[in-house]
C-alpha cells in the first residue's frame, strides 16, 4: 500500500501547486511566497521534534512543523511590530534566528508530548485524498478571483466582503505604522485580529504590486491544507483507521448541509435548468428562507476566513495534547498548550476564546475524574498555560487588535434558533449529525478523550445558544461555534464508521451505501456554492444592495497606479462611503492602498459607529457650495477627494463644484469619469 500511497499523494501535492501556480500573479510570485513561507515557517522544524518527537515519518513532521512553524513566525512578527519594527528583512532573519536557537536547544532525541499516529501507506492515500478535495475546493475558486474582464478585475461575493477586508488589513501592515492604523478611521489603531496576515503583509513589501489578493490566497492554499492534514492526524490519533479517518473528512468538506435539498423543493429542475441558484446563498439557505440560524461548511471557511480556519487548526492540535498526552501533567505539555491556545486566539479572537474555554472546561472535568490526583503538577502546567494566553492577550491588547467596543455582545436565548430547532438540525450539518452518534459508548472515547470533545460541544453550544455579536446578529457566533461541532462531528464519525465495519457485513454494507447515500444529498449544497463562489458572470442585484460580482474597471486601474506612485503612503483619500455601500467599500483601502477619513469597516465589531462620520462626508459631495466642502474636508482630515461614476451618480448636482473651483479643490487626476482633487489648505 506504500506505493499507491505515495502516488495519491504525490498527484495531491501536483494539484496543489497548480492551485497556486494559477493563484499566483506569476511563477516569480509563486518561488518568492514558497521561500518567504519556509522563511517564516523555519522555527516550526524543531519545534515539531518538541512536540510529536524526533521519530515522526516525513508527511505528519511536515504538517505539525508547518502549523507550529506559521504560529512562531506569526507571533514574532506581531511581538517585534509591538516594539517598532516591521522591516520584512529583520522579520525574517528574527524567525530564521529563532529557528537556530530552538534546534539547538530542542533536544535531538525525545519521544514527544503527544503520541500522534505514525503515517503508513493507508495513511498517505487518505491525506492524498483529502488534499485532492482541498485542491478541488480552493484552487478553481481562488483562480477565478480577480479575473480580468472587459469590465473590469471581477471579484465575487462574498469575496467583496471578507477578502476585501483582508487587503485592506494587508495594506496597512505593509505600511510599517506601529500599532497598525485602522484605514477606515485613522485616529486608532486597527481593531483586527491581523496575526494571520502577517506573512502576506512581509510578502507585500517585497514584492510591491497593485493587487494585494495573490499573496493572501497562496497563504490561504497553505492553510486549507493544514488544517485538513491535521484533522485527519488527529482523529487518527485518538484510534480512528485510515479509511474511517479520511471518510468522515470528506463527507464533513463536501457534504455538510441538506440546504440544496431546500432550494430544489422550493425551486424544482426549473430552477436547476433556469439557474435560479445563481441568486441565492445555497448554503445559507436556513438563513434566507426561515430566518434561523446559518451554518457555513467548511468550504467557506477555506475561501472567506482563513484566519479563524488557522485558529481551528491551533485547536486541533490542542485536542490532541488533551486526549492522548504523554505526560498530562508536565510543564511541557502546559507549555505547548500556552502557545498553542495563545496562536488561536491571536488568529481569531472570538475562536480562540471558545477553544481557550474549551481548554479550561475539559482540564477541570479531567481533573475531577482523576480525584485530583498529581494536583501540584496539575496547577503548575495549567497556571503556565493561563500565564501564556493572558501574554499573548495583552499583546494583541497592546497592539490594538481587540477592540474594546461597550454592549458589543447581546447575552439571552438565540431567538432565531428557537423559530425551528430541528429544521435547523435537519438542514444543517449533513449526514455527519445522523451517524456520528453510533460512536458513543466505544471504549476508545471514553476517559480523556470523550471528555475533550463533550467539554468542546458544551462551549460551543453555550455560545451558540447564549449570546450574540451587536451588528453581527444570527451570523459570527453563529459561524464560529458551529464550525467547532463540525469538527467533533468528525471525529464522531471517523469512530461511527469504524465501529459498524466490525458488525455483521449486512449491516456494515447497510450502513455504508446509507451514509453515501445521505452524502450524496447534501453534496449539491458545495457543488452548487462552489459553482457560485466561481461565478464572476453574475452582475445581477442580490438582496444585500450590492452586486454579485463588482469590478474594478480599467479606469480604477490607472487610478490606482497612480495613487500608489504619486502620492504619500499616509494620504488620507475619501470617497462617498454611503454611496458606495457594500459593494467597492474597501476601494481606497484595498486597491488604492491608502487611508479614508471615514469608511465603511464592515469587518469590525459596530461599523455602525461610522454612520455619523460618514453621513456628514455624503453632505460634503452632494453640497454645491465648495467653500463650504472645502471647510469639511478640513474639518474631517480628508487630503484627497475622489470622483468616480458612484459619487456622481449619488450627487449629480455636488459633484462639479470640485472642478469649478481650483482654489479650493486642485485637480490633480482625470480619466473619464475618475477624477481625483487635491483639498487646498
Amino acid at each position: 500500500m506504500l506505493i499507491p500511497g505515495r502516488l495519491v499523494l504525490g498527484g495531491a501535492c501536483a494539484a496543489l501547486l497548480a492551485a497556486a501556480l494559477f493563484t499566483a500573479a506569476s511563477p516569480l510570485d509563486l518561488g518568492l511566497f514558497l521561500v518567504a513561507l519556509a522563511a517564516f515557517t523555519a522555527p516550526g522544524w524543531p519545534l515539531a521534534r518538541w512536540f510529536a518527537g524526533s521519530e515522526r515519518d516525513p508527511w505528519s513532521r511536515l504538517i505539525v512543523a508547518l502549523v507550529l512553524g506559521y504560529l512562531a513566525g506569526a507571533l514574532t512578527v506581531v511581538a517585534l511590530r509591538a516594539a517598532g519594527v516591521s522591516s520584512p528583512l529583520a522579520c525574517f532573519a528574527a524567525t530564521l534566528a529563532l529557528a537556530v536557537l530552538l534546534d539547538r536547544v530542542v533536544p535531538r532525541r525525545g519521544p514527544g508530548l503527544v503520541a500522534l499516529a505514525r503515517f503508513e501507506g493507508r495513511d498517505l492515500a487518505a491525506l492524498g485524498v483529502l488534499w485532492l478535495v482541498t485542491a478541488a475546493i480552493v484552487g478553481p475558486v481562488f483562480a477565478r478571483v480577480g479575473q480580468p474582464t472587459p469590465d473590469g478585475l471581477a471579484f465575487r461575493a462574498y469575496f467583496i466582503a471578507d477578502l476585501f477586508a483582508h487587503m485592506s488589513v494587508v495594506g496597512e501592515l505593509a505600511k510599517g505604522a506601529t500599532p497598525p492604523i485602522n484605514p477606515y478611521l485613522p485616529v486608532e489603531p486597527l481593531p483586527y485580529y491581523w496575526s494571520y496576515f502577517t506573512l502576506p503583509g512581509l510578502l507585500t513589501v517585497l514584492r510591491p504590486e497593485p493587487l494585494l489578493h495573490h499573496a493572501i490566497l497562496l497563504t490561504d492554499i497553505v492553510a486549507a491544507c493544514l488544517f485538513a492534514g491535521t484533522g485527519y492526524l488527529v482523529v487518527r490519533t485518538l484510534g480512528a483507521s485510515a479509511l474511517a479517518s479520511g471518510g468522515a473528512w470528506v463527507v464533513v468538506l463536501l457534504a455538510n448541509s441538506y440546504e440544496a435539498l431546500a432550494y430544489f423543493e422550493r425551486a424544482g429542475w426549473a430552477g436547476i435548468a433556469g439557474r435560479t441558484f445563481r441568486t441565492v446563498n445555497v448554503d445559507g439557505i436556513t438563513r434566507w428562507y426561515w430566518s434561523l440560524p446559518g451554518v457555513d461548511g467548511f468550504q467557506r471557511m477555506m475561501w472567506w476566513t482563513p484566519q479563524h480556519e488557522m485558529a481551528i487548526t491551533m485547536g486541533l492540535l490542542v485536542l490532541a495534547l488533551g486526549a492522548a498526552p504523554r505526560d498530562r501533567n508536565a510543564w511541557q505539555r502546559g507549555l505547548a498548550d500556552g502557545l498553542l491556545l495563545a496562536g488561536a486566539l491571536a488568529f481569531s479572537s472570538f475562536n480562540g476564546g471558545l477553544l481557550v474555554l474549551s481548554y479550561a472546561v475539559f482540564e477541570l472535568a479531567s481533573l475531577a475524574l482523576d480525584r485530583g490526583r498529581d494536583l501540584p503538577r496539575w496547577i503548575a502546567a495549567r497556571a503556565l498555560a493561563a500565564a501564556i494566553v493572558l501574554a499573548a492577550l495583552g499583546l494583541t491588547l497592546a497592539v490594538g487588535m481587540v477592540q474594546r467596543t461597550p454592549g458589543a455582545f447581546l447575552f439571552g436565548w438565540n431567538r432565531y434558533f428557537f423559530r425551528g430547532p430541528w429544521r435547523f438540525l435537519l438542514f444543517n450539518f449533513g449526514p455527519a449529525l445522523f451517524f456520528a452518534p453510533l460512536a458513543f459508548g466505544l471504549r476508545a472515547l471514553r476517559g480523556r478523550p470523550g471528555v475533550v470533545l463533550a467539554s468542546v460541544t458544551f462551549v460551543a453550544a453555550a455560545a451558540f445558544l447564549g449570546f450574540d455579536v451587536r451588528g453581527h446578529e444570527n451570523t459570527y457566533v453563529v459561524f464560529r461555534a458551529a464550525q467547532l461541532v463540525f469538527l467533533v462531528l468528525a471525529v464522531l464519525l471517523a469512530f461511527a464508521i469504524d465501529r459498524w465495519r466490525s458488525w455483521p457485513r449486512p449491516a456494515a454494507w447497510g450502513l455504508t451505501a446509507a451514509l453515501v447515500l445521505a452524502s450524496l444529498a447534501a453534496f449539491p449544497t458545495v457543488a452548487l456554492d462552489w459553482y457560485n463562489a466561481r461565478d464572476t458572470s453574475n452582475v445581477a442585484m442580490n438582496p444585500g444592495r450590492f452586486r454579485w460580482t463588482i469590478h474594478l474597471t480599467p479606469h480604477e486601474q490607472v487610478a490606482a497606479g497612480w495613487i500608489q506612485r504619486e502620492l504619500p503612503e499616509d494620504a488620507i483619500v475619501q470617497t462617498d462611503a454611503r454611496a458606495r455601500g457594500r459593494g467597492t467599500w474597501a476601494l481606497v483601502p484595498a486597491f488604492f492602498r491608502r487611508r479614508m477619513a471615514t469608511g465603511l469597516g464592515l469587518f469590525e465589531l459596530d461599523p455602525r459607529r461610522f454612520d455619523p462620520n460618514m453621513n456628514a462626508i455624503h453632505a460634503m459631495y452632494s453640497t454645491a457650495d465648495a467653500a463650504e466642502a472645502r471647510q469639511a474636508c478640513i474639518g474631517l482630515g480628508i487630503e484627497y477627494v475622489y470622483v468616480g461614476p458612484v459619487e456622481r451618480g449619488a450627487n449629480p448636482a455636488g459633484v462639479d463644484k470640485f472642478a469649478d473651483h481650483p482654489e479650493a479643490f486642485r485637480p490633480v487626476f482625470r480619466l473619464g469619469d475618475e477624477a481625483i482633487f487635491q483639498v487646498v489648505r
